[in-house]
């Protein structure tokens, strides 16, 4: 009796020093949380923003006393992203050029942190086998679909301004991109503007769907931006510099085997990895923050002002931050 009871008592102290052990541990871990900085990460489930994707996937954005959570925001166009900023829904963002000059002219302080893809070529218009469309001109009268507020809306009005076409004799109908295929399928559209893959898809899946043009040529190299809050990039420089980091280490990977980062992109957008592998070889992937970068910014920023598409062009050098592409000092990069 004596030994079964020395038996049921020892095994109470070891289940209570285990307990106790159980609960140290736990309160270190949260106290490692609570130290921690939060950096919430918004972008769409777009090959453009593969890089971002790609990088948490892979452990690429982690960095000492920083935890990135990812705001995933499915299959929308750049601009959820910024929306997603600009109410405060996230503290860094990737989008296109047009939604980050709505950004950056929104009412919650933003900066531009880097550039990290882009490439003239990325949008195109696509038309309809019945469309009655065979060059530039006759796309007056005709309904063009185009997501509103994204970076191919603002390269349209580029491009029928080019050929002295009038904006208001096209019939603009806003639509997702997803939608969009759908929609020149039924005859809803006679064409549409987007940027890759869905072009390609478009002409793989509705008969007799061609391309126009790409919007290229108009001045523009549409870059994909990180934007984050001003208040948070102040805050918490080393948190921006980790999404950087990781970014740098996800493009690299896309220029040196862009057929394997396809593969792995292609089970988060669904769009085959033969077509995420072209559209990756077709852009130009680079992180940077140059005066090409602003020079292009300005540029549409500018031009949409003009035509009453954007209320305010936003000071694009004044909210630039260069800074976040240096590593911090004693912070050297890892190699893929």
């Amino acid at each position: 009796m004596k030994s079964k009871t020395a038996l049921v008592c020892s095994a109470l102290v070891v289940l209570s020093l285990f307990a106790v052990l159980s609960m140290s541990g736990c309160d270190n871990r949260s106290e490692v949380k609570s130290d921690a900085v939060v950096c919430r990460l918004a972008y769409t489930s777009k090959g453009y923003y593969a890089p971002q994707f790609l990088a948490s996937q892979k452990g690429w954005l982690a960095a000492d006393g920083v935890i990135v959570e990812d705001v995933k925001l499915g299959m929308s166009a750049g601009i959820a992203a910024a929306e997603a900023l600009v109410s405060g829904s996230a503290d860094v963002a990737v989008m296109g050029d047009v939604p980050a000059l709505i950004a950056l002219a929104g009412p919650r302080d933003c900066v531009l942190v880097a550039a990290y893809g882009g490439g003239e070529n990325m949008h195109s218009i696509v038309v309809g086998d019945k469309s009655g469309v065979a060059e530039p001109a006759d796309l007056a009268g005709k309904r063009l679909g185009v997501q509103f507020g994204s970076s191919t809306h603002g390269a349209v009005y580029l491009y029928l301004e080019h050929h002295g076409i009038d904006p208001a004799t096209v019939q603009l109908v806003n639509l997702s991109q997803k939608d969009l295929i759908e929609a020149l399928l039924s005859g809803s559209i006679d064409a549409f503007a987007a940027s890759e893959p869905t072009p390609m898809l478009a002409q793989e899946k509705v008969p007799g769907a061609r391309q126009l043009a790409d919007l290229s040529g108009l001045g523009n190299d549409y870059p994909s931006l990180i934007v984050a809050s001003r208040e948070f990039a102040d805050a918490h420089p080393e948190a921006v510099r980790a999404i950087v980091a990781g970014t740098r280490r996800a493009v690299d990977w896309i220029n040196a085997d862009p057929d394997a980062a396809a593969a792995e992109t292609t089970l988060v957008t669904g769009v085959p990895a033969s077509l995420e592998a072209a559209m990756f070889r077709k852009m130009e992937w680079r992180v940077r923050l140059d005066e090409q970068v602003t020079r292009s910014l300005n540029m549409t920023g500018e031009f949409l002002h003009r035509i009453g598409k954007l209320k305010e062009v936003p000071d694009v050098e004044g909210r630039s931050r260069p800074e976040f592409l240096q590593p911090q000092v004693g912070q050297g990069r890892r190699e893929s």
